[in-house]
């Protein structure tokens, strides 16, 4: 679909894309029947929950006042922006591991209007050591994936996403790639599918990858945001000092940008790799090309939105493990609602 832009051929153009991305899970390590590993195990079915919290950094900083502003134009040049996303729960507790269950998601905007989407999954995962110790990761890594629950649905979210911006890395050009988080190699990543891998695509293809972060834990950013909090006009200021002396193994220019004039826009960190080292371009198009809610881009909100797993699919999950596995379920008791009381669960 390379520089395909024409609304008649656009459909037919998303319709290829998919296909391609599609097979390629179909064909990939995310596409396997752990039927033989979980049979006539026992098992413990868990509750699990996702939150989306995004905020704005609005501390006043009078300190602040006078760094430096660039203002972000608006660029009339049509190109697809493709916002990428994913979300993992814990099904089961397994007698050796877990099991989970995982979902991707791609939401495509164009000329500012969300245009099409594809939800790849729900795809479950057996995590035991066996399971993990044919993934050929560092020890210490296989140690935080398989003790820690948190770390283990990271590692699957990490995963999904980089093989969904490997595909659209190649398989597009000429378009813009959001990614929900900074652009930071993960530990958890391949060698693969890594981020180093899909930048190098991207540029090849003539596509910018920019990764955007709701939150971050480096506390100045909060100060540093306070020209934006004030100006009117999409805006950003350059950060590329602080991240880079306090995080080693990121990529692109890093920002603070406002990409809306509403008075309550969301202030946002933002990593950009213009394919041509024109930021004001990439950052321009993208205004261009994409529907600004609150200063958030809608392709990752929406991308978010379709991977959450919703009531529904948790049953139906349950559901299909209980009917094709040969599994030996067993209760399991709210130790905090047992202590406490029934007012505490």
């Amino acid at each position: 679909m390379h520089n395909q832009l024409d609304l008649h051929d656009l459909e037919s153009n998303l319709e290829t894309m998919k296909k391609s991305i599609i097979n390629s899970f179909s064909n990939s390590y995310f596409c396997k029947d752990y039927k033989d590993l979980i049979e006539n195990k026992k098992l413990v079915f868990v509750d699990d929950e996702e939150t989306i919290p995004i905020q704005n950094w609005g501390i006043h900083s009078e300190k602040y006042a006078n760094l430096k502003l660039n203002r972000i134009n608006l660029i009339e040049s049509e190109k697809l922006v493709f916002g990428i996303d994913s979300s993992c729960i814990k099904i089961a507790e397994v007698e050796d591991g877990g099991l989970y269950a995982v979902k991707g998601s791609i939401c495509i905007s164009f000329k500012g209007k969300p245009i099409a989407h594809l939800k790849i999954g729900p795809l479950m995962f057996y995590l035991n050591e066996e399971v993990l110790h044919n993934l050929r990761f560092d020890r210490n890594i296989f140690k935080l994936i398989l003790f820690n629950d948190e770390y283990a649905k990271k590692f699957l979210r990490v995963n999904i996403e980089r093989y969904i911006q490997f595909w659209i890395s190649k398989l597009v050009s000429g378009s813009i790639i959001l990614i929900d988080g900074s652009l930071k190699s993960s530990v958890f990543e391949n060698h693969i599918h890594n981020l180093s891998t899909i930048i190098e695509n991207s540029v090849i293809n003539k596509n910018s990858v920019i990764g955007i972060s709701k939150s971050s834990k480096i506390k100045i950013l909060k100060y540093l945001s306070y020209p934006l909090i004030r100006s009117t006009l999409p805006s950003y200021v350059d950060i590329n000092l602080i991240i880079k002396s306090l995080i080693s193994k990121t990529y692109g220019e890093h920002l603070l940008v406002k990409l809306s004039n509403n008075e309550y826009s969301n202030i946002l960190r933002a990593d950009v790799v213009s394919y041509n080292n024109d930021l004001n371009y990439t950052l321009g198009t993208l205004l261009y090309n994409e529907l600004i809610n609150f200063g958030y881009p809608s392709t990752l909100s929406l991308s978010h939105h379709v991977s959450v797993f919703s009531n529904t699919e948790l049953a139906s999950v349950k559901s299909f493990i209980k009917a094709n596995y040969s599994i030996k379920e067993i209760t399991h008791e709210n130790a905090r609602a047992s202590v406490l009381g029934a007012a505490w669960r």
